[in-house]
């Protein structure tokens, strides 16, 4: 997931202008895209999994979270689809607006101000967001066996945590009543990842 307001990492929920090419406010259509980013780098971190885990409980959750974020990402792919919104697209064009909302920021603040307060806000949040999944990505690439294990169980607790919290006060957001329903669809099944690498970090932990 590498992108704003993401578990992430990922994507942060932004107040931004409607895109122009469809009627779906920006706030709704950065929920999707957090989903549907969470979905594809816990997707590519599994997979990693699958090859340089040297536990065969953590390579049987990595393959479930495949199958099941495969499955998932598909149910974004038919709602996105169903309500005009490029999927693929949707991310860089959120990206877009949310530089063009940084440099905005920037000129409204006072830059070296006493508080620094501008620096804590939009540039220094999404930079961060953006940036953590590749770096998560890249640091399991640098690990195997045991070592690779605790990084990507942690990683995926961690993730479904940020995951289930953003989405469960995404669902109190002013959003369309289908959204709602797709978000708590999704929050079962992530709770349920959460509660299977709990339980494999806590077998692992005792070996």
């Amino acid at each position: 997931m590498t992108n704003a307001w993401k578990a992430g990492a990922g994507a942060i929920l932004i107040a931004l202008p409607v895109l122009s090419q469809t009627a779906i406010p920006v706030r709704e259509e950065e929920i999707l895209s957090f989903i549907h980013e969470t979905y594809h780098y816990e997707i590519a971190a599994s997979r990693l999994a699958t090859k340089s885990s040297a536990s065969s409980a953590v390579k049987n959750f990595a393959q479930q979270m495949v199958d099941d974020h495969s499955a998932a990402d598909a149910q974004v792919r038919t709602y996105t689809s169903g309500h005009g919104i490029e999927l693929d697209s949707l991310t860089t064009q959120l990206d877009r607006l949310s530089k063009e909302r940084i440099e905005q920021e920037r000129r409204s603040r006072t830059v070296g101000s006493a508080t620094g307060e501008w620096a804590w806000t939009w540039e220094r949040t999404l930079m961060q967001e953006d940036r953590r999944d590749d770096e998560e990505l890249a640091k399991l690439r640098s690990l195997s066996g045991a070592a690779f294990d605790r990084e990507y169980v942690h990683a995926m607790i961690d993730g479904q945590q940020k995951a289930i919290d953003r989405l469960t006060d995404a669902a109190t957001e002013d959003i369309s009543s289908d959204l709602r329903r797709l978000i708590h669809r999704a929050i079962p099944g992530i709770q349920n990842h959460l509660e299977m690498a709990q339980a494999v970090q806590a077998t692992d932990a005792k070996e």
